[in-house]
């Protein structure tokens, strides 16, 4: 009875204890966080793609040399110099398209491969591009030409109940665009816009979330950190051109200055001296020194701007004073994955499959093809980063190959060749060396791995 009062008791004098609830450390009113007050904002509300950011990207793209060797870095890796093509199984329709591609832009300026770089630099730059795919009869084989807009060509002051920022929409599809016919940042253009259906234009663009329907700059993580480094560096180029003006001043006596012309003051010169007169005493300047922390800052600086980007530090900098070859290969294994992505996750399937969807339709439209030909891509060919040791990927693939888990056409194919045309050529090869009774160590039924006669059948025969 004593413990059950007890108890009792304890229950009535005792507080209740505090309702658990879960919080979030970043969510709470910290006092050094107190200016850290973002909006919430949907992923299409107007700061999705503002003007202002796209000008500023552009600007540090056209002026500041870390913007620009950013964009090239990232165009280059994803895109480089042979561009993303298609390998078809037809080889009547894979020279159909290589004779298209040459000439396939609308300006006549530039052919499949700069186009492609010409669209990646927009989405990177100005976070989406858009490409219209024109009918022109003038085009080789097929008439289909390719124009490529940055997204200041699209009207945004177009709005109705299906219309909002110049984009149409037919449920939660785009219908079509309204596109000015000429850039309206030049004076005297044509600030007339015409509606271009989706059919015939494609929205090129990385949605950073789900249901965004525009795109915003890839540099908008760090153009701060840029525009701010590059001040920083401009005003330490200044500081040391004024390190080096080490002159003397001469003072004299009654305040006046025997240098002077007229009032004018001269001015400072390196190494800069004058005569004394009697009476007369001499300063000297000093110069403000370059700090000790001066490098380990802009390194730190490029590091966090490399970080924001995707892409190694040392493609950034330049600077491989300080890789080593473990490090290196580890930064670009992940660079290699993230370029990927980029290739087969946004160019292929918003850009390239669409082109060539269209130029099929086209091409059997005007009957360059038949009706029944085969288009379909047996894989679509990107440049691929090489690693720093060339020769250990190559081991790695003949292993691959002899274990059965990749096949000669495949590991052929990421070079941006036909197997078919690589083993004619070999087969070319082969013969002419037979008939001109030459035996080279690439010759696998001449010479083994360790250079070693590979005996005839006939031997082989005898032996057994």
């Amino acid at each position: 009875m004593l413990d059950r009062l007890r108890a009792a008791w304890r229950t009535l004098t005792t507080s209740p204890p505090a309702a658990r609830s879960v919080q979030w450390d970043a969510a709470r009113p910290v006092s050094r966080l107190k200016d850290w007050t973002p909006a919430a904002g949907a992923p299409n509300s107007p700061w999705s793609n503002p003007a202002v950011l796209r000008a500023r990207a552009q600007h540090e793209f056209a002026n500041g040399p870390l913007g620009r060797r950013a964009v090239d870095a990232l165009v280059n890796a994803a895109w480089g110099g042979s561009g993303i093509t298609p390998l078809f199984r037809d080889r009547g329709v894979q020279a159909l398209w290589e004779r298209w591609s040459r000439a396939c832009d609308a300006s006549g300026r530039l052919d499949w491969v700069g186009l492609g770089m010409q669209v990646l630099t927009s989405v990177v730059v100005s976070g989406e591009a858009f490409v219209i795919l024109r009918l022109d009869e003038g085009a080789p084989g097929v008439p289909l030409a390719i124009q490529s807009l940055e997204p200041t060509y699209l009207d945004e002051s177009k709005v109705d109940a299906s219309t909002i920022g110049g984009i149409r929409y037919n449920g939660l599809r785009p219908a079509g665009y309204w596109l000015f016919q000429q850039n309206p940042t030049l004076s005297g253009a044509n600030l007339e816009s015409v509606f271009v259906p989706a059919s015939e234009c494609l929205h090129v663009y990385r949605p950073l979330l789900p249901g965004a329907t525009r795109g915003q700059s890839w540099l908008a993580p760090v153009l701060i950190s840029l525009r701010e480094l590059d001040e920083f560096l401009q005003a330490a180029l200044v500081r040391s051109k004024t390190a080096a003006l080490f002159a003397g001043f001469v003072k004299s006596l009654e305040g006046t200055n025997p240098l002077s012309q007229a009032g004018a003051v001269p001015a400072l010169e390196p190494g800069s001296m004058v005569r004394l007169q009697p009476g007369e005493a001499v300063e000297f300047t000093s110069p403000p020194a370059i700090e000790n922390a001066f490098d380990p800052f802009v390194r730190a600086q490029m590091r966090r701007i490399a970080a924001g980007l995707g892409i190694p530090y040392e493609l950034l900098s330049g600077d491989l004073s300080q890789v080593t070859f473990a490090s290196g290969r580890a930064g670009l294994l992940e660079f290699r994955r993230a370029v990927e992505s980029i290739q087969y996750g946004l160019l292929i399937p918003a850009f390239c499959e669409p082109v060539l969807r269209r130029w099929a339709e086209l091409a059997r439209a005007v009957g360059v093809l038949p009706a029944d030909a085969d288009t379909e891509v047996r894989r679509w060919i990107a440049p691929e980063i090489e690693m720093l040791d060339r020769r250990a990927e190559t081991l790695v693939d003949v292993m691959r190959i002899r274990a059965g888990l990749a096949s000669r056409g495949e590991i052929v194919a990421r070079a941006g060749w036909r197997v078919e045309d690589v083993d004619a050529e070999i087969a070319a090869d082969n013969a002419r060396a037979d008939a001109l009774g030459l035996v080279f160590d690439s010759d696998a039924r001449r010479r083994t791995q360790q250079g070693q006669n590979v005996p005839e059948p006939a031997e082989q025969g005898a032996e057994v």
